[in-house]
């Protein structure tokens, strides 16, 4: 993907032509209009690694883009088309003020998931769509299982590694 630069400690999918048509599902989903007709304006990108759904959210048209990984070598491969922070995606997203709720949420965890106290933050916030992408079927289950007040509207299987078990599936969830 154009505009991504990578270092000895970024992570990004190693099958760019997959991972493309992977982060404009997300921001073809990240970009529809809500219920009453307003277009979502704002997005939070957790677990962004290199800035991948990030910077196509952006080019897309989000105008405020935020991305957070922990990895600091990560973030410093990110372009400058939004904010990029180095720190914990979990830490980072509940030391928010509830002002600042993007309408969108993109998370992309490593294969444990995104955890309770993640998953516990985007069951109680307040932002109406979370994307949820995964390479573990496990894990997504039981993060999806801690946040019932999100419910899953479309799914899309990309085959990032043909020929093997190894999977990543997008969910779009919507707040009920």
């Amino acid at each position: 993907m154009e505009g991504l630069e990578l270092g000895p400690r970024s992570f990004a999918q190693t099958n760019a032509h997959v991972a493309s048509a992977l982060y404009e599902q997300a921001a073809l989903w990240a970009s529809r209009p809500f219920a009453d007709g307003h277009l979502p304006e704002s997005l939070w990108d957790l677990y962004c690694g290199v800035g991948g759904f990030a910077l196509t959210c952006a080019r897309a048209g989000f105008p405020r883009v935020t991305g957070v990984e922990v990895s600091s070598g990560a973030i410093s491969s990110a372009s400058s088309a939004a904010t990029f922070i180095a720190e914990d995606a979990t830490a980072w997203a509940r030391a928010q003020s509830p002002e600042d709720m993007p309408d969108v949420i993109v998370v992309n965890p490593p294969r444990r998931g995104i955890g309770a106290d993640l998953a516990a933050y985007l069951n109680q916030c307040d932002a109406p769509r979370v994307i949820y992408s995964s390479c573990n079927p496990l894990t997504l289950a039981k993060d999806l299982a801690a946040m019932p007040s999100l419910r899953p509207v479309e799914g899309r299987l990309f085959d990032m590694f043909p020929h093997t078990t190894h999977a990543e599936v997008a969910l779009l969830l919507e707040r009920t």
